[in-house]
């Protein structure tokens, strides 16, 4: 069995980084097609038993259902990403009884079928193994685990050269992925002005669309 996880914050805080150009409809928006097209990617992969969104907000529980995945609750005690991701991937190993895991996040609107494939083929044949993409600024943009808890979760700054050494530490070969459109994640209102120019996913390309023709004073 493999499952995709991917977890969403609560739409009120989400891409908050953006605040000074997006407004809170603006970012909530831009988060949801963003997820939507995610979810879309993973799907049309073929590649997974089951899509599980990991989120406290239950619009974001409905939309997931909506798409064909399937809400993973995230407990109100966990304490940030990588508390939250562990319980994901112990849900994954010890409930569903997963053998493999991948870690996707819900900002990567580039994402294909073909570039998840891409990073659940990295894994290869051997019983342990980890692969990830890199992402522009260090970070980890996509974590193929077989199993679910080969290695810690260690996203953050510079996480994908932590992910690599925590591998490297349980006596795995890590493959790093080189796929640009996994690796390019919407972080910064430069991102988001580089979106029209990029071939996004169909709901965050209707995004870039419907905001194109607004006019200015009403962008944010």
């Amino acid at each position: 069995m493999r499952v995709a996880l991917i977890p969403v914050k609560e739409l009120a805080q989400a891409k908050m980084r953006l605040a000074p150009a997006l407004d809170a409809a603006g970012r909530t928006s831009l988060a949801i097609a963003m997820l939507s097209d995610v979810i879309t990617a993973c799907r049309e992969s073929a590649m997974f038993d089951e899509i599980r969104v990991l989120s406290r907000d239950r619009d974001i529980a409905w939309h997931a259902r909506d798409l064909g995945a399937l809400p993973l609750p995230e407990p109100a005690t966990l304490d940030g990403l990588n508390d939250s991701l562990t319980f994901g991937q112990r849900y994954a190993g010890r409930r569903l009884a997963a053998r493999e895991l991948l870690v996707l996040p819900a900002d990567v609107p580039l994402a294909r079928a073909i570039d998840i494939r891409s990073v659940i083929d990295a894994l290869g044949e051997t019983p342990r193994s980890v692969a990830l993409v890199r992402a522009r600024d260090g970070g980890t943009n996509a974590l193929a685990i077989r199993p679910p808890e080969a290695i810690p979760m260690r996203f953050g700054r510079d996480s994908a050269s932590a992910h690599i050494a925590a591998a490297r530490a349980a006596g795995i070969d890590a493959a790093a992925v080189a796929n640009d459109a996994l690796a390019f994640d919407v972080d910064s209102i430069d991102d988001v002005d580089a979106l029209p120019a990029l071939p996004c996913g169909p709901e965050t390309a209707a995004w870039v669309a419907a905001r194109a023709v607004l006019p200015r004073e009403r962008r944010a």
